[in-house]
């Protein structure tokens, strides 16, 4: 995900999400319906769409299939791959947590635990819907 005020999208990923908007407008699809079509969660699809994440291969490819965009979508992965080499050289920030896991309430802890397993790059709205 772009950070919030850290790295502002590209045109170029702006550009891609208002060509996959067109596509899923065209359609006549949600952002949930398109997502249970490729197999992802809804909200990826809009955050892809307003370029606050960049689209998988894996993501572009069954988009290009299920909008049959005619080879559109499909010709946009080397600039994607551009992209998030571009996020992947950004600044990491690290932050110390002065508390134990063990303090914190179940749930919260627990949510603390995974983020910190997948790691600074892993975003949680990346996840495949069957999982």
């Amino acid at each position: 995900m772009i950070d919030e005020g850290r790295m502002q999208p590209s045109e170029a990923l702006r550009y891609f999400g208002q060509v996959a908007r067109h596509f899923r407008d065209r359609a006549r699809l949600t952002h949930a319906e398109l997502g249970a079509k490729v197999g992802y969660v809804g909200a990826l699809v809009g955050h892809v769409e307003t370029a606050r994440r960049i689209a998988t291969d894996d993501y572009v490819l069954r988009l290009e299939e299920v909008l049959d965009a005619g080879g559109l979508l499909a010709a946009a992965l080397p600039m994607l791959e551009e992209e998030r080499r571009r996020a992947e050289s950004r600044p990491v920030y690290v932050f110390v947590v002065e508390a134990s896991a063990q303090r914190l309430p179940g749930a919260m802890a627990a949510k603390l635990l995974r983020r910190l397993a997948r790691g600074a790059s892993a975003a949680q709205d990346d996840r495949r819907a069957d999982e």
